[in-house]
């Protein structure tokens, strides 16, 4: 008897510590998920946006507009057109089986009345936009905006004077927009640059704009948890529910 428990503890044991073990790299893999960067980078280069994603700096084409031409594709197998067939005809005869033994449902004199849903309030309101802006706060300061290159050239046509004041108003919005965006986001540039385009002769060059973008899920996933603890202490969601 003593030897039957005995093995019996050691089963349990080890089935505890298996369960253990796999907790564990589960948690590791969560925390390697949060902390791990998000990025995703985007070009306009020769009239084509091209998207990238991926983690750790290895990034992946996603789409790409205008889409490249597609080939033809080959025209599918017999075989396999019969299996897609076959398969259809086989779900088919399935769900009408399960609509035959499917049981009717009983109808109920009883009228259930609508639950009442919790009215607006204005600390309601207010709890709302306090959250609101706490995850936006958390939003921006998790974003890394990285690599950033600019190459705008600015003509005005053939006029050199119209070209001037073209590339002042150019510098002004850009600048001034840049600086307004630097106060609230991170932003690393490798290059800006505004050419005035004041020859009507030279080659006509083409704008060029890319940049990645980063982020960590640690930070705005504890702020949503925040907020959303708040939101169940101060009844909000019963607004919605």
């Amino acid at each position: 008897m003593i030897a039957v428990l005995g093995a019996l503890g050691a089963v349990l044991w080890l089935i505890l510590r298996v369960l253990l073990i796999l907790l564990a790299v589960l948690l590791l893999l969560a925390a390697l998920l949060l902390l791990c960067p998000f990025c995703a980078e985007l070009s306009w280069a020769e009239e084509v946006l091209r998207v990238r994603a991926g983690v750790f700096g290895l990034t992946f084409p996603v789409f790409q507009y205008p889409a490249p031409e597609h080939q033809p594709e080959e025209e599918p197998k017999v075989w396999k057109s019969k299996l897609g067939a076959r398969f259809h005809a086989w779900r088919a005869r399935r769900r009408a089986q399960r609509a035959g033994r499917k049981p009717e449902k009983k109808q109920t004199e009883e009228h259930t009345h609508p639950r009442k849903k919790a009215k607006l309030t204005l600390q309601v309101l207010c709890t709302m936009l306090e959250g609101a802006g706490r995850i936006t706060r958390a939003v921006f300061g998790a974003l890394r905006f990285t690599h950033i290159r600019i190459y705008l050239p600015v003509g005005g046509g053939e006029d050199p004077a119209a070209s001037a004041r073209s590339y002042g108003q150019v510098s002004a919005w850009l600048y001034t927009a840049l600086g307004f965006l630097n106060r609230f986001l991170y932003l690393e540039f490798d290059e800006l640059r505004l050419v005035p385009l004041v020859d009507p002769e030279a080659p006509e060059e083409k704008a060029r704009v890319s940049f990645r973008v980063s982020a960590q899920l640690l930070f705005i996933v504890i702020a949503g948890i925040q907020v959303l603890l708040t939101f169940l202490k101060e009844n909000v969601l019963d607004v919605f529910l």
